[in-house]
C-alpha cells in the first residue's frame, strides 16, 4: 500500500503511482479498470451531470429502501462534483494521460455493479463511501485555489488510496462477506488500515495548508512592507513634486511678468508701426506726389515744345475785340429765336449767312441756315456764340474749338493756320486726343521735322473720331476772309474742302457753327 512520503514525488512520478495502483487494484479484484466498459463509458463523458447520470444508473439497479436513497444522493452529488473538478486541476498539472477522478468514478461503478450482484447490505456501502466523502470535502477548496506541487503529491496519494479501499471492497462483496465481515472491515483489518492512511494523508494535506497560509502571510506582510515602504517613497516624491511645482509656479510667475513685459512692449511696437506705418504711407503720397509734379512738369514741357513747334496761331485775341463790341442784350434776338434752339438741339451745322442763301454746303443734310444782312456785326454773333458754349464747357461734358480768320493776319488766312489752331486747343479738353498729337510730335523726331497739311487734316479728323468723346463744338467765323490768292486749289478752296469732309464724317458728337459771307464763299468755291 502507498504510505504518506517525507518527500516530494516529481511530477514525471505520478503516473507511475497510479499506474502502480492500478496494478493493485486489478489483482484484488480481478478486474482492469482501464478497459471495464463502466470506465470506457465514463471516460467518454464531458462534464458532472453525465458522470452522475452513468454513477446514478448504477445506484438504481440496486435494492434499495427510500431512506438508503436518500444517503446515496447526499454522498454521490457532491463527492462527483468535488472530484471531477479537483481531478481536472491536478491532471492538468502534472500532465497525466487519463484523469484520476475517472478511475475513482469507474471504481465505485464497479463496486456497485458487485454489491447488486451479490445482493450486498447497501448500509454498510454507504457508511463506506460517506467516510471516503469526508475526506474529498476537506480538498475542496482546491478546485478554486490551484495547488502547490507538494499539495499535489498529497492529493494524488489521496486519490490512490481511495482507489485502494474500493478495491478491497470490491473484493470483499464478490466473496460475499461484506456483511458478515463489516466489523471486520471498518474495524482492525486491511480496510481500516487503509481509512487510517487516508486520514494521516488528510492530517498532512492540513498542515501543508496552514504551513501554506503562514507562508503566504508573510509573503503578505512583507509585500505589504514592500508597498509601506513603496508609499513612503511615494510620498517621499509627491513632495519634491510639491517642492517642484512651487519652483515652477515661481518660474510661471516669472514668465507671466515677462509676457507681461513682451505685451506692453508689443503694444509700444504696434504704435511705433503705425506711426512708421503713417510716416511710410505719407511718405508715399509725397512721392506720388512728387511723381505727379514731374509728370506735370514733363508734360508742361511736352506741351509747351510742342506749341513751339506748331505756332498755332491764337484766336483769343480776334474773340476779345469781337466781344468789346458787345452792348446789352447783344443779339438777343438770335438766341432767343428758333434756329438758335434747334441747332443746338439737333447738334447740326449752323451757318451763318449773308443776303445770298446758295452755298457750298447747301447739297448736306442736316443743314441749319440764318440769313443775316452783310455787314450786320455776324463775328460778333459767332463771339456770342462762344460765349455760350464757353459757358457748357465749364459746366462739364462739352469741348469746344474755335476760329477766326482775319485778312489782316497773314497767320490766320490759310487751311494750315485753321488746322494748327484747332488741334492745339482740342488737345487741352482731352487726354487722348492730347496723345495723339503728342505721338505726332515724336513722330516728326520731337519737333525736329514738320508735318505736311494733309497729316495735319488727318490728325484732326483722328481727334474727332475718337470713341465715347463728349459733344464737341466746332465754331469758324469770317471763310471770307480767308486767302483767296490765285492757285490750284486757293487756299480759301482747300478751307472749304476740309470743312466738307468734316460735315461729310457725320459724327454725331461733332456741332458745327459756320459765320460767313455767302456770296465771296460760292463765287470762290463754284468748283466743290
Amino acid at each position: 500500500m502507498s504510505h504518506t512520503q517525507a518527500t516530494v514525488s516529481s511530477p514525471s512520478n505520478f503516473q507511475l503511482i497510479i499506474n502502480n495502483a492500478l496494478d493493485k487494484y486489478k489483482k484484488r479484484t480481478k478486474n482492469d479498470l482501464l478497459t471495464h466498459p463502466l470506465a470506457v463509458q465514463l471516460q467518454s463523458c464531458n462534464s458532472t451531470s453525465a458522470i452522475l447520470a452513468v454513477l446514478q444508473q448504477q445506484v438504481e439497479e440496486l435494492d434499495q429502501s427510500r431512506s438508503s436513497d436518500e444517503r446515496w444522493s447526499r454522498w454521490l452529488d457532491p463527492t462527483v462534483n468535488i472530484l471531477n473538478a479537483l481531478s481536472s486541476t491536478v491532471a492538468a498539472g502534472v500532465g497525466l494521460v487519463f484523469s484520476p477522478a475517472s478511475v475513482i468514478f469507474a471504481g465505485v461503478g464497479v463496486l456497485l455493479s458487485a454489491a447488486k450482484d451479490a445482493r450486498a447490505t447497501q448500509d454498510t456501502l454507504i457508511d463506506i463511501f460517506e467516510r471516503i466523502e469526508m475526506f474529498f470535502r476537506r480538498l475542496e477548496i482546491y478546485t478554486e485555489v490551484p495547488p502547490t506541487v507538494e499539495m499535489t503529491d498529497i492529493i494524488i496519494q489521496i486519490m490512490v488510496e481511495v482507489l485502494s479501499i474500493l478495491g478491497i471492497a470490491t473484493k470483499e462483496v464478490k466473496r460475499g462477506r461484506i456483511k458478515k465481515y463489516i466489523k471486520k472491515l471498518i474495524g482492525r483489518t486491511e480496510m481500516e488500515d487503509a481509512l487510517k492512511r487516508l486520514d494521516k494523508l488528510t492530517q498532512e494535506e492540513a498542515r501543508m495548508a496552514a504551513a501554506e497560509i503562514l507562508k503566504a502571510t508573510r509573503t503578505a506582510d512583507k509585500r505589504v512592507e514592500g508597498v509601506a515602504d513603496t508609499v513612503v517613497a511615494i510620498d517621499n516624491r509627491v513632495a519634491g513634486v510639491d517642492d517642484r511645482v512651487v519652483s515652477v509656479d515661481d518660474k510661471v510667475m516669472v514668465v507671466d511678468n515677462k509676457i507681461m513685459e513682451v505685451i506692453a512692449d508689443g503694444k509700444q511696437v504696434k504704435v511705433s508701426m503705425q506711426q512708421t506705418a503713417n510716416d511710410v504711407n505719407e511718405v508715399k503720397a509725397s512721392v506720388q506726389r512728387t511723381a505727379n509734379d514731374v509728370d506735370d512738369v514733363k508734360r508742361n514741357q511736352l506741351r509747351e515744345n510742342i506749341h513751339k513747334w506748331l505756332s498755332p496761331p491764337d484766336p483769343s485775341t480776334n474773340h476779345n475785340i469781337a466781344c468789346g463790341t458787345h452792348h446789352k442784350k447783344t443779339a438777343t434776338w438770335f438766341f432767343e429765336g428758333s434756329i438758335f434752339q434747334d441747332w443746338k438741339s439737333a447738334g447740326s451745322l449752323l451757318w451763318i449767312h449773308g443776303k445770298r442763301l446758295l452755298s457750298p454746303f447747301s447739297n448736306l443734310t442736316p443743314l441749319i441756315a440764318s440769313r443775316i444782312v452783310a455787314g450786320s456785326g455776324k463775328s460778333v454773333i459767332c463771339s456770342t456764340v462762344i460765349q455760350d458754349i464757353e459757358a457748357m464747357c465749364k459746366a462739364g461734358n462739352t469741348s469746344m474749338a474755335y476760329f477766326y480768320f482775319d485778312f489782316r493776319d497773314a497767320n490766320k488766312q490759310g487751311l494750315r493756320d485753321l488746322v494748327l489752331s484747332l488741334l492745339n486747343q482740342l488737345s487741352a479738353c482731352s487726354v487722348p486726343r492730347w496723345d495723339i498729337l503728342s505721338e505726332l510730335y515724336l513722330a516728326h523726331d520731337k519737333g525736329e521735322n514738320q508735318p505736311s497739311d494733309s497729316i495735319l487734316a488727318d490728325c484732326l479728323k483722328e481727334m474727332l473720331t475718337l470713341p465715347d468723346q463728349s459733344p464737341t463744338y466746332l465754331i469758324i467765323d469770317a471763310l471770307d476772309e480767308s486767302s483767296n490768292t490765285s492757285g490750284i486749289p486757293s487756299p480759301r478752296e482747300t478751307v472749304l474742302q476740309l470743312l466738307k469732309e468734316l460735315v461729310d464724317l457725320s459724327l454725331p458728337n461733332l456741332i458745327y457753327v459756320s459765320p460767313a459771307a455767302p456770296k465771296s464763299i460760292y463765287e470762290s468755291s463754284s468748283n466743290l
